[in-house]
Parts: C-alpha cells; sequence; structure tokens
C-alpha cells in the first residue's frame, strides 16, 4: 500500500483526510495464479491497484481467447465500462502470477468521488488515459504490421517478456507463438 499511497501523494497532493478516506477503503486480497478477477458477464462491482503480480485482460472468442491488456504493479484494474454502466462485462481479467491487490467497492468509490476533489479529479484522468490506451491499441492493430507491434512492444515493454507467457504475448499482438519465436529471434540476436 506504501508505494500506491506515495504515487497518489506525488501526483495529486491530497489532505490528510483524503488519504484517510482512501486507505478506510481499500481491502487487501490475493488472487492465486490463474484466478479471476472479472468473468465476462459479471458486472464489475469492484476496482483493484495491483500492489505485486501481474494480471491479463482477454476477450472470450468462438475458437480462442483473445488477450487485449497486460497489468503489472500500481495498476487500476476492472472493466470501467461495466463499473459505470452497471452492465455485465465483456472481458475477463485473470491474475498471470500470484497478485496482492487493494480492491475498492464501487459504493465506496461513488462516495470518495462524491465528496473529494482529489479523488474526482483522479478517477477523470484514470478515465482519459484509460481512453487514451484504448485507442492507441485499437490504432496500433488496424495501422502497423505484426513486426512493428513487435518492434513497438520490445521498446516499451520489455518486462512483458521476461514476466508473461509468450503465449499471451504473442496473442496481444495478434500472431502466432511461432511468429513471435521468429521476431524474437530476428531482433534479439
Amino acid at each position: 500500500m506504501n508505494q500506491l499511497i506515495f504515487n497518489i501523494e506525488k501526483t495529486f497532493k491530497p489532505s490528510e483526510e483524503e488519504l484517510d478516506a482512501l486507505k478506510g477503503i481499500m481491502i487487501e486480497s490475493y488472487l492465486d495464479r490463474n484466478e479471476f478477477f472479472l468473468k465476462a458477464g459479471n458486472v464489475c462491482d469492484t476496482l483493484a491497484f495491483i500492489t505485486n503480480g501481474s494480471m491479463r485482460l482477454f476477450y472470450d472468442s468462438p475458437d480462442k481467447e483473445v488477450c487485449n491488456d497486460f497489468f503489472f504493479e500500481n495498476s487500476l484494474v476492472g472493466s470501467i465500462a461495466s463499473f459505470m454502466s452497471n452492465m455485465p462485462s465483456i472481458i475477463n481479467i485473470v491474475a498471470i502470477e500470484k497478485c496482492c491487490l487493494l480492491t475498492l467497492q464501487k459504493n465506496d468509490v461513488i462516495e470518495l468521488i462524491q465528496y473529494h476533489d482529489t479523488f474526482k479529479k483522479m478517477a477523470s484522468i484514470i478515465i482519459q488515459e484509460q481512453l487514451i490506451r484504448s485507442e492507441k491499441r485499437e490504432a496500433a492493430l488496424l495501422r502497423n504490421s505484426p513486426e512493428e507491434r513487435f518492434k513497438n512492444l520490445m521498446e516499451e515493454h520489455p518486462k512483458l517478456f521476461k514476466r508473461i507467457p509468450l503465449h499471451y504475448v504473442a496473442s496481444y499482438l495478434g500472431i502466432t507463438p511461432e511468429t513471435l519465436s521468429r521476431y524474437r529471434t530476428k531482433f534479439l540476436l
């Protein structure tokens, strides 16, 4: 929790009262490897900050899972769309590694945002960042070749290749594991 609080203090400068309010609603929880945080079809009524571990976001398609994102320490996880709309989620989020989470229930988040300007600002920035991230991901899939996507991922997020099973990375890039292996050989030698 200390690193998360430090990052929030550094970025948003909350008052002691606001920090106490946040600390008062966060609940530490754990997920084992391959345990779901959210399953498609369920309404997302909980958000979480990862304090340790990694998770992946994926969609179910008729013949396979399609990986769309990865989350590491200090990331916020949950389906923002489901959380805000109260509609069933279309995504799955599952632990890749054993995870320690700081969870926040929907009613508590709403109250935190309603009564504390710092967290209203923080929520706005989180939503904005999610939209930007989503748009960049979509643009990369539509405009860049698989090889360009691989090179960009290597440059921007090299830790993925150390912590994430390669078949998930291949799914994220929209390529086969064999193609990923060829790119890794080509660019890592």
